[in-house]
């Protein structure tokens, strides 16, 4: 055994020592050059966001989305503004989801639109889609308001 172990040692250092300590360099340098260049502009454009109701939307199929949460909160912005967490479920991957924002009512009502929009006549997998997303109510004239999301009261903001 000790003759074994012996032999395989001096057989691991005899090849090590053999082994050749320059490293290889490659003889054909690339260099690589980026393919897109993207210039951003100036100015920034903003998009509205799309969850609001679009122009077509009347073409769709409208149906109910389902929120399991819903939040208010200010941000941190001078003045500050009002924002609406929500998350929730759509019927399916197919469909969309939109928010309507009115106007406060006479009451001082918000009352908060909150459904899902699919093509008419597509088929689509029968499973919920999940959503979460922030929607900014903005500022308001001062005085108390109150929150409603789809008949039901979320919650209330004082300026």
């Amino acid at each position: 055994m000790k003759k074994t172990l012996w032999f395989l040692s001096l057989l691991v250092f005899a090849i090590t020592g053999c082994a050749n300590a320059n490293t290889l360099t490659p003889e054909i340098e690339f260099i690589l050059e980026p393919t897109l260049v993207v210039e951003e502009s100036p100015e920034s454009i903003e998009t509205a966001p799309a969850y609001l109701p679009q122009p077509g939307d009347s073409d769709l199929d409208r149906a109910n989305a389902i929120t399991n949460s819903i939040y208010l909160f200010y941000s941190e912005n001078n003045p500050a503004e009002v924002i609406l967490h929500i998350s929730g479920y759509l019927p399916t991957p197919c469909h969309e989801l939109r928010i309507y924002i009115p106007q406060p009512d006479q009451e001082n009502k918000v009352n908060v639109e909150i459904y899902s929009l699919a093509e008419p006549d597509i088929e689509c997998e029968q499973v919920l889609r999940a959503f979460d997303t922030r929607v900014n109510l903005g500022t308001y004239p001062a005085g108390s308001y109150w929150v409603w999301v789809n008949g039901g009261r979320v919650g209330n903001f004082d300026f």
